[in-house]
């Protein structure tokens, strides 16, 4: 499935704990993580900013989420299509070239509507560069280091949860809104840079397999539940995560500058659900998938009333940070195990399916969100709503795989 890339400028970096040197390759598609996994979250952390200066409602601004999120489900596979063609190489330039104008336009928009168009321009660069630094990542490693390639490639996405977002935010409160997205295109710049140079040039990807043949095997009953829970276990994030800076504020009480800490904090909580999930994963897929999206409702109910106290909200988000972002990346992998025989049009749709379920989410939380602290405290029961239904589609899940044992037996 993966080619080997030439090694001629395969420069080595030798990471702590690894018998076998890591090429510093992998650290430019990190740079790219990094870059998308904060354009992609920033406006969380920015909704007064926004709504202030563009003179838009806070739940209007929170649409520009949704916005994102409807580019990058359109968009994944459309333009994993269009640049079938192309070497992973180009395909990663290209991508990080639309990310870097994206940004600037978003920098630049003199009002709402144009941030929104922007915001969905930079969004077509999203699946398709993550299934590109994914497959590149594997052929730059021998076999049994590829899981720890991906590991640092996407260690990119989860420190823009616990660095990107806080600091992207920080910078607004002091500055602009628009030196935040400044910023992410300077990181954009970087990676672009970093990836002409240390990334190896590959030959034209294979065009033979048919792309009917491939969307095929996406009709499997297993990858379509899957789907769907990635999308609801998105939606049931987004619902609150979205919101997350006017409900610490107006329902909690905190500072601006408080809430900064509070994301950090989650942030940290992200990270370890990231090893709790794979851990857990490896060990039993379904039945933990189907008893972390049950914690998380938990938690999310104990929000509720727990909010209206400082610590008992702040402790509240950090395992919910945890439970809510375990499932993310075996989801991943399962589907694309799943699909068998096309992992990269899966790859690509699932992530299609994670991104409509946080445009769901958003633009249902919009619908809540008002200027009471009441109206914040509605926002968990959404959320929950959303994870019970995964609940039940990982539970069908289930059952359907047991029937599949029986049959064989």
């Amino acid at each position: 499935m993966f080619e080997e890339l030439p090694t001629e400028r395969q420069i080595k970096c030798c990471f702590i704990g690894s018998d076998v040197a890591l090429p510093i390759a992998l650290l430019a598609l990190a740079i790219g993580a990094f870059g998308l996994g904060t354009t992609e979250t920033i406006v969380m952390g920015i909704l007064p900013e926004l709504s202030d200066n563009l003179h838009v409602s806070i739940a209007k601004a929170g649409l520009l989420v949704s916005g994102y999120a409807i580019g990058v489900t359109i968009a994944s596979p459309l333009m994993a299509i269009i640049t079938n063609r192309y070497s992973r190489r180009q395909t990663l330039l290209l991508m990080m070239a639309i990310f870097v104008v994206g940004n600037i336009c978003s920098a630049l928009a003199p009002n709402y509507n144009l941030l929104m168009a922007s915001r969905f321009l930079t969004s077509l660069s999203h699946g398709t560069f993550y299934g590109a630094a994914s497959i590149v990542a594997c052929q730059l490693v021998p076999p049994q280091k590829r899981a720890e390639a991906l590991s640092i490639v996407y260690i990119g996405l989860t420190l823009a949860m616990v660095l990107g977002v806080p600091l992207g935010t920080l910078v607004a409160q002091f500055t602009s809104w628009r030196v935040s997205f400044w910023l992410i295109g300077g990181v954009g710049s970087l990676a672009w840079i970093s990836i002409w140079y240390l990334i190896p040039h590959d030959n034209q990807t294979n065009t033979s397999i048919r792309l009917y043949d491939q969307f095929r095997s996406l009709t499997h009953p297993m990858v379509i539940l899957m789907m769907l829970v990635s999308m609801c276990t998105s939606a049931g994030m987004f619902g609150l995560f979205t919101y997350i800076t006017p409900f610490l504020e107006i329902r909690t009480g905190l500072s601006a500058h408080a809430t900064d800490w509070v994301l950090l904090l989650i942030g940290a909580g992200l990270c370890l659900g990231n090893l709790l999930g794979g851990r857990l994963a490896d060990w039993k897929m379904l039945p933990s998938c189907g008893g972390l999206l049950a914690m998380t409702i938990i938690i999310q109910l104990l929000l509720i009333s727990g909010s209206l106290h400082v610590w008992s909200c702040i402790l509240l988000l950090f395992f919910w940070g945890v439970f809510i972002y375990a499932p993310m990346a075996p989801l991943q992998s399962y589907v694309v195990t799943c699909a068998e025989s096309a992992p990269n049009i899966a790859a690509a749709v699932n992530q299609s399916s994670f991104n409509l379920g946080n445009a769901i989410g958003s633009w249902s939380g919009s619908l809540l969100v008002g200027t009471l602290p009441s109206t914040y405290g509605k926002l968990p029961i959404l959320a929950s709503a959303f994870l019970a239904a995964g609940v039940l589609l990982v539970c069908l899940s289930g059952y359907l795989q047991s029937q599949k044992i029986k049959e064989k037996l």
